[in-house]
Parts: C-alpha cells; sequence; structure tokens
C-alpha cells in the first residue's frame, strides 16, 4: 500500500463515519433519513433502489484495489488501470477531499431537513442557506466529485462507469426532486431556482 492507497481508505472510513453517524442521529430524533423510493413507481423507484446494489459494489472494489487484495470477481477488461501517475492521482485526492468537505458542508446547512431520496412524508423544510446558497444540490456535487476521484486515483472502467452512471443517476434524482420542490414550495423555491444554479 502507498500513501494514495491508506487516503483511500482513511477517506472512505471518514465519509461513511459522518454518513452513517448523521443518518442514526437523525434517526435517533425521529427524522427517517433513508427515503428511497418512498411513494414512488417504476424507473425512478427502480433507479433509487438500484443505488443500494451499486454502491456496495462501489465500496468493495475499493477495499479490493487499496489493499491489493488477490481477490477479484470482476474481469481483468474493467479492473485493469487505463493509466498511472502521481500527477492523475493527486487530482483524485483533491477531488476526494473537496468532495468530503462539501458533503459535510452540506449537512451543516442541511440541519434536519437531510433525506436521501424524496420523502413525500415529512420532507423538511427548504434549505436555501449556507452552501445551499451557492449550490442547489451540493449533497449531489459533493457525491460527483467523490466519484471522479476515485476514478482519478483507480483509472480502471468499472470506476469509470461508476462515475459516469451516478453523475446520470444523480442528475435524474434532482430533475425528480426539483419536480417535487416545486410542487411543495411553489414560488418560493422557483425564486430559489432564479437565484441559485443547479450544480455551480
Amino acid at each position: 500500500m502507498n500513501y494514495v492507497d491508506y487516503f483511500q481508505m482513511g477517506s472512505l472510513m471518514v465519509f461513511l463515519s459522518i454518513f452513517f453517524g448523521r443518518t442514526f442521529w437523525l434517526k435517533r430524533k425521529g427524522t427517517e433519513v433513508i427515503r428511497l423510493g418512498s411513494g414512488k413507481k417504476g424507473f425512478p423507484a427502480l433507479l433509487e433502489k438500484s443505488f443500494l446494489i451499486f454502491f456496495p459494489l462501489w465500496l468493495l472494489q475499493i477495499f479490493i484495489h487499496s489493499l491489493n487484495l488477490k481477490v477479484q470477481f470482476l474481469p481483468d477488461l474493467v479492473t485493469k488501470p487505463f493509466f498511472t501517475g502521481a500527477l492523475v492521482q493527486s487530482a483524485g485526492v483533491f477531488m476526494i477531499s473537496a468532495g468530503i468537505l462539501l458533503f459535510i458542508g452540506s449537512l451543516v446547512s442541511f440541519k434536519t431537513s437531510w433525506r436521501i431520496g424524496i420523502d413525500t412524508v415529512a420532507p423538511g423544510g427548504l434549505i436555501t442557506t449556507g452552501v445551499f446558497s451557492v449550490s442547489r444540490n451540493p449533497i449531489f456535487l459533493s457525491m460527483d466529485m467523490y466519484f471522479l476521484g476515485t476514478f482519478l486515483i483507480c483509472s480502471n472502467l468499472f470506476f469509470l462507469l461508476c462515475f459516469i452512471g451516478m453523475a446520470c443517476g444523480f442528475h435524474f434524482q434532482i430533475r425528480q426532486e426539483e419536480a417535487f420542490l416545486n410542487a411543495r414550495y411553489g414560488n418560493h423555491y422557483r425564486e430559489y431556482m432564479t437565484q441559485v444554479h443547479r450544480y455551480f
């Protein structure tokens, strides 16, 4: 293992600790964070629930790559690196670090309104302050940065497909959430849309 491998493992532990820590903290306060597929049917529901399958696979591949494990159940075609280089990996380290910082800032700004999926039962208030004053979707943006950073470090087809697939899936989810927020908050949300861009 080199310093980049240690960074990947350490940053992943930090991210997961924050993710699950915040989720359980909100649950103890009576807020159900994970709402994947809630109130949805068809493709939107399938897309949200598929995240529960592909995200663990992505995590597993990070462990295999970072720990240099000899166990691999995916073909060489998708796990063999395209390129290697300190400059590209350093860019990946930067993207992951910036993504985690943005994720933390998003959770601070979200307070108790953070949800994973669209909560049609108790969605919380519309957040427009903090990092939400510069991006309407900082959580999704932070995840895009994390997935891109992971690809730059591991540089294989699997992580490239994960980045492209997740970026497309996140964008579709954003459009679904925009429709929901527009219907729920009306002019307040539409005014917010004119002031702050979707990503940055």
